[in-house]
């Protein structure tokens, strides 16, 4: 065997290694995501009235990310367990542990990030989930639409 041929029948196969491993990584990696949001069982999609405010919004996205809300009746603490099970829960720095609504109500709010990623500037897939559900803010930025429910809101950017 020429020292040409040899070089190159081990070329190949390197470049067969590479290809299967690829395909092991591309798995993996399906599977990661695949195991990121999931959906809360029962929870049902919101869409929220089409307003100038909430057009606004949505214009302030960046590129690419699509955001979802949905509502279920089930307890804060439960919708979190579920979550916390898929996800890293992130504390956002400077957020106070006990806020309440100017109604006295207590507002419980968390974050879980589906990806991996360090902080929420830098996911493509993290979730807040709230008790109670705020429909809007008024002018004077007082909550309008309270809800006792608890709300997920989901962030992915593609």
């Amino acid at each position: 065997m020429k020292l040409v041929d040899t070089i190159d029948s081990v070329l190949r196969l390197r470049e067969s290694k590479l290809r299967r491993l690829a395909v092991v990584v591309a798995a993996i990696t399906t599977t990661v995501v695949a195991q990121g949001f999931k959906t809360y069982p029962g929870a049902t999609k919101y869409t929220p009235p089409d307003t100038p405010e909430r057009r606004e919004v949505l214009k302030a996205l960046p590129p690419g990310t699509e955001a979802n809300i949905y509502l279920t009746n089930d307890a804060f603490e439960k919708v979190v367990a579920f979550y916390q099970a898929a996800g890293k829960q992130y504390v956002m720095p400077g957020m106070p542990k006990n806020r309440k609504l100017p109604n006295g109500q207590e507002l419980k709010q968390t974050y879980f990030i589906f990806d991996g990623a360090k902080d929420l500037a830098a996911s493509k897939s993290w979730a807040q989930v709230q008790r109670p559900f705020i429909g809007s803010m008024d002018a004077n930025l007082q909550p309008q639409d309270v809800r006792d429910l608890t709300v997920i809101t989901v962030s992915q950017k593609k």
